[in-house]
């Protein structure tokens, strides 16, 4: 869109922003910014990723130290350089190269063949044509002195791909790190093929090295390849641990135990608390150590030790239709099943709507928020107009959107954890700072946006939309008649076309209820409304408030 469709659209823009909120908002608004029980975040602890299993391991430290070849294992070959000493009645003293055929040359001895041979033994095999020669008085030593320069393939999920030079007797290592080291983010650490041609030489799992220190010795030669996979299936260990960890593993799930193997708990954990995914449901367990190391541990879980002597209450504020105290103290790990058999709820309190606030989702949602202010920010400053005309809308438009900028700087989320529709809600693990508020059971509708009179109206099961809409005034002149918003009071949205209006939506449209009337929006109109739309639906899902301009 040009400038001048801005100059043209500005008195209308804002206006029909909320529209494309709304229509947002009921395609996959909650999943967005909202909490939902069915959904984890196994990467991240307080805000901050947790590193994959040897994100350290590719620093430099292993492409600075090349190794030259005196391995005793290491097997002779082609292009090798083999230093040879003969003294006593006949003195002679070179560096010999393996020649094609796989020989060194020794002057009155003749071709010695050593190509195959271990490096242990070559000294035996070189002495043993010397004596054939020479019966007495000669002695002789030789030893591998460098071995062949190789190139070597290193692609797959590396930093960088490509052709590196190094020793036949170099480890892997040495080739991975040349290419920059796996990368963390894509590729897998217990996944490393070695090929040469079609065929494979070594599956190598480098969790081996880096918890056992151990390494196949590999001979490699001119045009072999070292294929680092994909990452694989991660779990996600915290806690009371010696380092906290995303940890690969291969097959549908692993066991605790094996995962402990490679991250080595504190000697002095004994709980373990467990949350993962399973059939698109969230399930959390608090366990002994000892009964969760053999607990099934699916794609995504998330694993925090915890030492009996760190183990504290938590405390959770309640409010609304119920008697008793403001707040509970729980033991650390108590579900809100837990809290939920503890509230004595009054008469007309609506327990099916139950509202949980928490602190950490929050600062998750204020932390988006600010990530797309940025964003906005950024694109806005740094659009090129190409004429004056569009200098000018452009000046303008760039202080109406860094007002907004500002008051959306403003808004604070509420952190509303969504347990509407999920079977396991009473399962989850309660946080200390939580807030549980019990609404009292609703007999009005609400009907907000764009009507002539916006308003609270008496709840009456036989009223369609439509109704509630003419008892509020009407559409409003920029109302958009193809849909409605329906926001519940358990924080759940639904969309009504507009063929549904006139309908009796029952058990659809509840008491509670706010009718969103959106206003229109066209298809012509600022670039970053689409921004701006994403910055409004944060700010209403996460404060329950409609930003205005």
């Amino acid at each position: 869109m040009n400038n001048r469709t801005m100059i043209a659209g500005k008195g209308t823009i804002f206006r029909g922003i909320l529209g494309l909120c709304a229509a947002l908002m009921c395609a996959g608004a909650l999943a967005l910014e909202t909490q939902v029980l069915d959904e984890t975040s196994p990467e991240t602890i307080g805000g901050q990723r947790v590193p994959v299993f040897g994100h350290t391991l590719f620093q430099g430290a292993f492409k600075d130290q090349p190794f030259s070849g005196f391995n005793p294992d290491y097997r002779i070959t082609v292009g090798d350089q083999i230093n040879l000493q003969l003294w006593g009645a006949y003195s002679f003293s070179a560096t010999l190269p393996v020649d094609p055929q796989g020989n060194i040359f020794v002057p009155e001895v003749g071709p010695v063949h050593v190509a195959g041979v271990r490096n242990d033994e070559l000294n035996g095999l070189v002495l043993r044509y010397v004596k054939r020669v020479f019966k007495n008085n000669v002695h002789a030593y030789a030893n591998l002195e460098a071995s062949q320069p190789v190139k070597v393939f290193v692609t797959g999920y590396v930093n960088n791909p490509g052709l590196y030079g190094g020793f036949s007797s170099d480890t892997i290592l040495y080739y991975l790190d040349s290419a920059g080291g796996i990368d963390p983010a894509s590729g897998s650490f217990i996944d490393v093929k070695v090929l040469r041609g079609d065929k494979l030489l070594q599956k190598i799992n480098l969790y081996n090295f880096l918890v056992e220190g151990t390494m196949p010795a590999l001979q490699l030669r001119n045009g072999d390849a070292i294929v680092v996979g994909p990452r694989n299936a991660s779990v996600t260990i915290e806690g009371a641990v010696q380092r906290e960890a995303q940890i690969e593993f291969t097959g549908p799930y692993t066991q605790l135990g094996e995962m402990l193997l490679v991250v080595k708990p504190d000697p002095l954990a004994n709980f373990a608390r467990i949350t993962q995914v399973i059939d698109n449901q969230q399930q959390a367990a608090y366990l002994p150590l000892e009964e969760a190391l053999t607990t099934p541990l699916h794609p995504g879980a998330r694993v925090e030790l915890v030492r009996e002597s760190d183990i504290k209450s938590i405390s959770v504020k309640v409010s609304g239709e119920l008697n008793g105290p403001a707040s509970y103290v729980l033991p650390y790990g108590a579900t809100l099943g837990d809290l939920l058999k503890q509230i004595n709820y009054r008469e007309n309190a609506d327990a099916s709507a139950i509202q949980l606030y928490r602190k950490s989702v929050a600062e998750k949602q204020r932390a988006a928020l600010e990530r797309s202010l940025d964003a906005l920010e950024m694109e806005v400053l740094t659009r090129q107009p190409n004429t004056d005309l569009e200098r000018s809308a452009q000046s303008e438009n760039a202080a109406m959107i860094q007002k907004f900028i500002a008051q959306a700087r403003k808004a604070q989320p509420r952190g509303q954890v969504v347990l509407a529709n999920n079977p396991n809600a009473a399962d989850m693990l309660l946080e200390d700072g939580d807030e549980l508020v019990v609404p009292l059971k609703a007999s009005t509708v609400s009907v907000v946006g764009e009507v002539i009179f916006p308003t609270s109206l008496v709840f009456n099961e036989r009223h369609t939309l439509e109704d509630y809409i003419e008892m509020a005034g009407g559409f409003a002149n920029n109302a958009n008649q193809d849909e409605l918003v329906l926001l519940h009071l358990d924080g759940t949205i639904s969309r009504i076309e507009h063929s549904d209006f006139d309908r009796r939506l029952k058990g659809v449209l509840r008491p509670g209820d706010e009718i969103m009337v959106m206003p229109k929006i066209q298809s012509s109109e600022l670039q970053v409304a689409k921004d701006v739309t994403e910055i409004l639906y944060r700010i209403a899902v996460g404060t329950a408030a409609v930003l205005s301009f």
